[in-house]
């Protein structure tokens, strides 16, 4: 009798510890059912560095904090742009045609069936003979230099750390006014400890150049020179 009772009350104590044991289970699932999942960093771990070194070197100092940077803030870009474009053209074509034909006979209709006709005015002939050649030759070469800097601000972040940079400036002397807009995105790493990037290292970059004034409409095609271009008469 007494192994029977104690049998049982062991049997019921598993019981009641597996029941907890699910509860609590179950309350830990709700719990994280809500969460987003953590995503290991990818980042290479951080190492502590040489404790002698920080204490007795002279040159040893505290790590900087990475800069971070905030839609609105200062960005200086220094414009370094050239461009050199070459190229050679020559295109040659030759085209010749004779054609030389005589009509020795030709039908007639008679009253008793077909016939041959006369030529009274003599045999029609035709004789052609087309000869053309063209050759043509084109060179073009061109440089463009453009060195500036510009201050611009940084008008979004992106979630991966990108800066987008928007860079505008207006420039007036007398009747010309030029205006300059610089656009695109860099990392953060890229911008130097005095606040400059260099232009070659914007991504989807533009760079505009708008002129505006009597030089730029001194210079500036006619509309019946730009009609005859199209057209392309010679």
């Amino acid at each position: 009798m007494t192994l029977f009772v104690a049998t049982l009350l062991a049997v019921g104590v598993t019981c009641t510890a597996g029941a907890q044991t699910s509860s609590l289970g179950a309350k830990k699932r709700r719990a994280d059912a809500g969460k987003t999942p953590k995503i290991a960093s990818r980042e290479a771990p951080h190492v502590e560095r040489n404790p002698v070194y920080t204490q007795f070197s002279w040159v040893s100092g505290p790590p900087r904090k990475p800069k971070t940077f905030t839609i609105g803030d200062l960005v200086t870009v220094i414009v370094r742009e050239r461009r050199q474009y070459e190229a050679d053209a020559d295109l040659s074509s030759k085209k010749k045609l004779n054609l030389k034909s005589d009509l020795n006979a030709f039908i007639k209709l008679t009253d008793k069936g077909l016939g041959s006709a006369a030529f009274r005015r003599g045999k029609p002939s035709i004789d052609y003979s087309f000869d053309n050649n063209l050759k043509s030759e084109a060179d073009s070469e061109r440089e463009d230099s453009l060195t500036f800097r510009l201050t611009g601000r940084i008008i979004d972040v992106k979630p991966n750390g990108v800066l987008i940079l928007e860079a505008k400036a207006r420039v007036q002397h007398d009747d010309e006014v030029s205006v300059v807009t610089v656009t695109g995105g860099c990392r953060k790493e890229d911008v130097t400890a005095d606040n400059t990037i260099l232009s070659t290292q914007l991504v989807d970059k533009t760079i505009a150049v708008e002129n505006s004034g009597a030089l730029r409409e001194a210079t500036t095609r006619g509309w019946i020179l730009r009609f005859l271009e199209l057209l392309k008469p010679v």
